[in-house]
């Protein structure tokens, strides 16, 4: 199968402190909490930044989904889709971003073009909530220069999609003993 170029010549140049809220959880540990079945998100670059599941305290004791987490070690970013625990309090917590108009699709976009932006950044250079707001990543506009959210979304449907074919495709071919 041949990737297709994407023709960036037309997008443009966006920090990320002008399109998305940046903070961070609250102060917490996994240590401090029950085996459970939600996700505690912190520095990681696979599962998701998942490493455990817990059992928050209370209501109270959640981050909201529907944003993006930002490792500060290693700059790994993922689309964060239901609510989880974050890791904060320490300078490797998670930052976590929000925008009103971020989506599953468009989300997992962005999280991509952070992961290469942020690729430099190492334990002994993290990045923080300054210098994540000063980063620049360049997105698809509409006219009038505001990021095309619909056209990220639209374009990872369909690597949804190719995938989903590949994956249909592979596992027709394979044919086992068994059956």
């Amino acid at each position: 199968m041949k990737k297709e170029k994407i023709d960036t010549s037309k997008w443009q140049d966006f920090k990320i402190g002008t399109l998305f809220v940046i903070s961070r959880p609250n102060s917490r540990s996994a240590q401090k909490y029950a085996k459970g079945n939600v996700g505690f998100v912190a520095s990681g670059n696979y599962n998701n930044g998942i490493i455990d599941y817990l059992e928050p305290k209370d209501e109270h004791d959640f981050d909201e989904g529907n944003c993006i987490t930002v490792s500060p070690v290693d700059g790994y970013a993922f689309f964060q889709k239901d609510r989880f625990l974050g890791r904060g309090g320490a300078g490797s917590s998670i930052m976590i971003l929000r925008n009103e108009h971020l989506n599953e699709y468009n989300g997992c976009f962005i999280c991509t073009i952070l992961r290469k932006t942020c690729s430099e950044w190492t334990y002994s250079d993290m990045g923080n909530n300054d210098t994540l707001a000063d980063t620049i990543i360049r997105l698809p506009v509409k006219s009038k220069g505001i990021p095309d959210w619909k056209y990220m979304e639209q374009y990872m449907k369909q690597v949804e999609r190719t995938a989903r074919n590949n994956i249909s495709l592979i596992c027709n071919a394979i044919k086992f003993p068994f059956e």
